[in-house]
């Protein structure tokens, strides 16, 4: 009867192969919490969409892919433009929660790229939240400039705290 344990080194690295592909499922992060999509109606207006083979769409993927990449490499924030010539400008950015490391803002900012195209098919302005991320494209400039819409988001945390008391102090040192 033949043993079960590897017994060359061709079968220990099957063995150990096989084993290591266990793991990938464990060691994959979650997926982020959506909090809010602010996706405009579409359907009443064609100023706010773009055409699926238009420059404004080439701009924005470029634009995503840009934001993805950066995410990486950032402080938790970046932004950017694509394209030169409006209206087919695509500005965007992004910003992660202060606490998180830099593989969760990056997992975050790649779900959130894709997420808010699925959303939002067509659509020049987006903004989307989640816990840990927000991401927001525009074809106006958004850059130091103020949200005038009259739409208002209130996102209100549901968790209790974990400890007052330490609240207390460190806001007490903030303020």
């Amino acid at each position: 009867m033949d043993s079960l344990l590897p017994t060359t080194p061709r079968n220990a690295l099957f063995f150990y192969t096989i084993w290591l592909l266990c793991l990938v499922p464990i060691t994959q992060g979650a997926d982020p919490t959506f909090s809010y999509i602010n996706c405009p109606n579409t359907n009443l207006t064609t100023t706010g969409t773009y055409a699926p083979n238009s420059t404004y769409k080439t701009n924005l993927d470029s634009l995503l892919s840009v934001l993805v990449s950066n995410s990486n490499a950032s402080n938790g924030f970046y932004n950017y433009t694509a394209g030169s010539s409006p209206p087919d400008v695509a500005y965007g950015l992004f910003l992660c929660r202060g606490d998180l490391t830099v593989a969760v803002c990056r997992d975050c900012v790649t779900y959130a790229s894709r997420d808010v195209v699925q959303q939002c098919p067509s659509a020049k302005r987006v903004m989307i939240w989640y816990d840990e991320c927000w991401l927001r494209y525009s074809n106006e400039s958004i850059f130091a400039a103020q949200e005038t819409s009259d739409q208002s988001v209130v996102l209100v945390n549901t968790q209790n705290m974990m400890n007052a008391t330490h609240y207390s102090e460190v806001l007490g040192e903030v303020l």
